[in-house]
């Protein structure tokens, strides 16, 4: 296990300090940190899609932006039938060694960044979790996540908040706020990557519901089981159901479970 780890450490360092010129010491470490705490996340997100969107033993679930592989790893451990896609051939070759190290089997493929390589109607859930906010044509990448879904079936998507004051990329307060100009002026006084580098764009709830209107797929927007009983927190989560607004809209991650018509 220290081995593992001591190599997924040399692998993240290896690929942001090439892949991030300009980021400070500070956003490489976050980088590095998040990337060696991947398994255990991934665990926390394993747990959390299980209580709230399914079991997935014996199901067809597509990772979008699999990255290092950790989440995929964590469903295949679970005994899903997982699949990927990603952009970066690099990130494909990590995860394969990964996952050869564990001799576990797992379909990652290379896309273009718009259409998956994949029949429609195909997988039961598709999970995305700190990816969207990374990808050129977020609108395709919407579409073909509920093309390849099959009926009923399932998404988990979360990004992080347009609105929530420090970004969790650059560790820069209100940069999300600032038109894109701006925004990289100011991480250039602070020494920070510039937004291009990770390519990364900011989101709202609404951007997204905004999008998702626009696929052309029919689709509903669950929420978690409340339980019996009100209090104050169930209370507003209600208003919010009943506005038509889930209550993730003004927390710092975006979490969505979209299930397909």
């Amino acid at each position: 296990m220290h081995i593992m780890k001591t190599k997924i450490k040399q692998e993240a360092i290896k690929y942001f300090t090439s892949h991030y010129p300009l980021a400070s010491q500070k956003e490489i470490d976050k980088q590095v940190e998040d990337w060696e705490n991947k398994s255990r996340s991934a665990e926390s997100l394993l747990k959390f899609f299980e209580e709230r969107v399914g079991f997935v033993r014996g199901k067809k679930v597509m990772d979008v932006g699999f990255g290092s592989g950790g989440i995929s790893m964590a469903f295949a451990k679970a005994g899903a039938i997982v699949s990927g896609v990603d952009v970066d051939p690099e990130l494909k070759d990590i995860a394969e060694r990964l996952f050869l190290a564990e001799n576990i089997q797992a379909d990652f493929k290379i896309y273009d960044g718009r259409s998956f390589p994949y029949p429609d109607n195909f997988f039961n859930y598709v999970v995305s979790s700190s990816v969207l906010e990374h990808v050129s044509f977020p609108l395709d990448v919407l579409k073909e996540i509920l093309r390849v879904l099959k009926p009923r079936g399932r998404v988990f998507l979360s990004l992080p908040n347009k609105y929530y004051p420090k970004e969790t990329h650059t560790l820069a307060y209100f940069v999300s706020y600032m038109p894109r100009g701006w925004a990289n002026l100011y991480l250039r006084l602070l020494k920070r990557s510039p937004l291009e580098d990770d390519n990364l764009h900011f989101y709202s709830y609404f951007d997204i519901v905004k999008m998702l209107n626009k696929t052309g797929y029919k689709y509903e927007i669950l929420y978690k089981e409340l339980g019996k009983g009100l209090g104050v927190k169930k209370t507003l989560i209600l208003i919010l159901k009943w506005l038509n607004i889930h209550y993730t809209a003004f927390l710092k991650q975006l979490i969505f479970i979209i299930e397909k018509s």
